[in-house]
C-alpha cells in the first residue's frame, strides 16, 4: 500500500511505501517550495520511483525529531538513469557537499557496494588527477625548485597519461584498504552498527569532496579537511551513533602510535639516565 503526500501550498506530491514513512511523523517539509505541511493520506497502490527523494529527505526530518528510524534512498547518482548523468553527478556531489547530515541520514545501505564504488572511483580519480596535475604543471614549467631538473625531459602529455593510467588504480587500492581500517576501528568502539557496506558508503560519496581539487593549489587542502568532515558526519548519521563514538574511532591510530613511541622511548631515557 502507498500514501500520496501531497503539499497544500505548491500542490507538489509524491506517492511512497506506507513502511517507509516514519509512524510518528506529522509533518513533512516539500522539497520544492521547502514548506512545512501536515501530512494527509491517500491509500492507493503504485510504484515508487526516483522521483520519491526530494519528499522523503523532508520526511527524514520529522522522523529524526520523533525518534524514529529515518526514510533511506539511494543518492541521486544511483537514479542517474531517470534523472541523466550530469544531474545524477552534480546532486550527489552538491548533497554531500553542502548538506551531508540530510544526505547520509536519508541515504540506504542495503543496495550494495557497486553504485557508491563507481561514484568515488569516477569523482575520486578525476579530483585527484588535478590534484596531482597542478603541482606537476607548475613544476615543468619552472615554478618550483628543482622542477625542471625532475619534470624537464617530460611532456605535459606524457605526464597527464601516467596519471590517467596509475590515479584509478591507487585510487581503487586506497579505497579498499582505507574503507576496512575505518570499519575495523568502529566496530572496536562499538559504532558498526550497520555493517560494512554502511560504511564504505559514507566513504565512497565522501569522495566528492575531491572536486575542490579543481582549484590549483589550494584545492587538495580543501578537499582533504572537507572529506574528513563528511566522513564524521557520514558515519555517525548512517550508523546513528554518536559523534563521540566516530571521534574515537578516528583518534584510535593516533593513541596506538603515541603509546609505541612511548613504549620506545622510556626505555631509552631509563638507559640514558643511568
Amino acid at each position: 500500500m502507498t500514501t500520496e503526500i501531497a503539499c497544500p501550498f505548491c500542490h507538489f506530491s509524491k506517492k511512497l511505501p506506507e513502511k517507509k514513512i516514519p509512524a510518528n511523523a506529522k509533518r513533512a517539509i516539500c522539497p520544492q517550495c521547502n514548506q512545512k505541511f501536515e501530512i494527509f493520506h491517500l491509500d492507493k497502490e503504485t510504484r515508487p520511483s526516483a522521483e520519491e527523494e526530494g519528499l522523503n529527505r523532508g520526511l527524514n526530518e520529522v522522523g529524526q525529531k520523533s525518534g524514529e528510524e529515518p526514510i533511506r534512498n539511494g543518492a541521486p547518482w544511483e537514479n542517474r538513469s531517470e534523472t541523466g548523468f550530469a544531474q545524477g553527478t552534480y546532486g550527489t556531489i552538491k548533497e554531500t557537499l553542502f548538506s551531508p547530515t540530510t544526505f547520509f541520514r536519508g541515504l540506504t545501505f542495503n543496495n550494495g557496494i557497486r553504485e557508491p564504488l563507481a561514484f568515488g572511483l569516477l569523482v575520486g580519480a578525476v579530483g585527484n588527477m588535478f590534484g596531482i596535475f597542478w603541482p606537476v604543471l607548475m613544476m615543468s614549467g619552472g615554478l618550483f625548485p628543482f622542477g625542471e631538473a625532475i619534470f624537464g625531459h617530460l611532456t605535459v602529455g606524457l605526464i597527464f597519461l601516467v596519471i590517467v593510467v596509475a590515479v584509478p588504480v591507487c585510487v581503487t587500492l586506497s579505497l579498499f584498504i582505507y574503507i576496512a581500517i575505518i570499519h575495523l576501528l568502529l566496530m572496536i568502539v562499538g559504532g558498526g552498527k550497520n555493517r560494512f557496506e554502511a560504511t564504505f558508503r559514507v566513504v565512497a560519496y565522501s569522495q566528492a569532496a575531491q572536486a575542490w581539487d579543481l582549484i590549483p593549489v589550494v584545492g587538495s587542502w580543501i578537499g582533504g579537511i572537507w572529506q574528513l568532515i563528511i566522513q564524521v558526519i557520514g558515519l555517525r548519521e548512517i550508523h546513528n551513533i554518536s559523534y563521540l563514538r566516530v571521534f574515537m574511532a578516528f583518534l584510535l591510530p593516533v593513541g596506538f602510535l603515541f603509546f609505541v613511541i612511548m613504549a620506545a622511548l622510556v626505555p631509552l631515557f631509563i638507559y640514558l639516565a643511568q
